[in-house]
C-alpha cells in the first residue's frame, strides 16, 4: 500500500507528499534500528551482570576450597627449610614429626584447582569484552596470564620431583597409612632415619632439588591466590558488596 501511494504521488507529481513519505520511511528504519540496538544492549549489560554476580560467587567458593591445600604446601615448604640446617649438620637436635612427614610427601607440587566456570564460558564463548569497566576485564586478563604461568611452572616442576620415601625407604619409613576417608584426608605418619640422611650425599643432593622445587611451587600458589583476591575485590567494588563484619 505504502508503495503504491508513493507511485501515485510521482504520477500526480506531489513532490511534498513523495518527500514526507521517505522521510517518514528513513524515520521508521531508524527508529527500528535504534529500538533493536537498545534492545541488544540492555541484553548485554544484563548478561553482563549475571556473568559478573556468578563471578563473584565462584571466586569465593574457589578461595575457599584452595585454602587448605594452600595452606598445608606452605606449611610443608616451611619445614623442609627448618628441617635444612639439621640435616645438613649446622644445627644438632631431633628430626620432628612435622618436619619428617614433609620430607616424604614433599613430591606433592599439582596445583590447587584454579578453574572458574564463568570464566571458562566467557572464554570459550569470545565474550570476556562483555564488561564495560575495563578493572573487571583488566583484572580477569591478570588472573588469567598469572594462572597460565603457574601452571607452565608447575609442568616444570613436577618433572624434576622424586617421591624420597620410594627412593630411600631405608631413610623414610611409613609408620601408619593415609585415612582418606577423613575429610581433610589424613596423611600418613613417617619415621625419618636423619643420620642416615646426614650420611647420604644422594639424599641431600635429592632433597635440595625438591625443598627448591616446593619453594617455587607454594610461590606459584601464592601469586594465583593474590591473583584471585584481586579479582574479588574488583567484583565486590562492581557489585557493591561488603565483606566487612558488622561491629558487635
Amino acid at each position: 500500500m505504502f508503495l503504491r501511494r508513493i507511485i501515485h504521488h510521482v504520477s500526480t507529481q506531489n513532490w511534498t507528499a513523495i518527500w514526507l513519505d521517505l522521510i517518514i520511511v528513513v524515520v521508521g528504519v531508524f527508529l527500528g534500528l535504534q529500538v533493536q540496538e537498545w534492545a541488544q544492549e540492555r541484553d548485554r549489560r544484563q548478561l553482563e551482570t549475571t556473568y559478573t554476580e556468578r563471578l563473584h560467587d565462584e571466586v569465593v567458593d574457589l578461595q575457599e576450597t584452595r585454602r587448605y591445600l594452600v595452606d598445608i604446601r606452605a606449611q610443608w615448604a616451611a619445614s623442609m627449610r627448618s628441617v635444612t640446617p639439621v640435616l645438613f649438620g649446622v644445627v644438632d637436635r631431633p628430626i620432628t614429626r612435622e618436619e619428617c612427614q614433609s620430607i616424604a610427601l614433599s613430591y606433592i607440587v599439582s596445583n590447587p584447582t584454579d578453574d572458574l566456570a564463568s570464566l571458562i564460558e566467557l572464554q570459550s564463548s569470545g565474550r570476556l569484552s562483555i564488561f564495560r569497566k575495563e578493572q573487571v576485564s583488566g583484572v580477569l586478563r591478570a588472573y588469567l596470564l598469572t594462572r597460565a604461568r603457574a601452571r607452565d611452572s608447575q609442568r616444570g616442576i613436577a618433572s624434576g620431583m622424586k617421591i624420597l620415601s620410594s627412593d630411600y625407604p631405608q631413610l623414610i619409613r611409613v609408620t601408619s597409612p593415609t585415612v582418606p576417608t577423613e575429610t581433610p584426608p589424613v596423611s600418613g605418619m613417617y619415621d625419618c632415619d636423619i643420620d642416615g640422611m646426614r650420611a647420604s650425599p644422594g639424599f641431600l643432593n635429592d632433597f635440595e632439588i625438591i625443598q627448591s622445587n616446593q619453594a617455587f611451587h607454594v610461590g606459584d600458589n601464592a601469586r594465583v591466590s593474590d591473583s584471585l583476591a584481586g579479582l574479588h575485590r574488583v567484583l565486590d567494588e562492581v557489585l557493591g558488596i561488603s565483606h566487612e563484619e558488622p561491629p558487635r
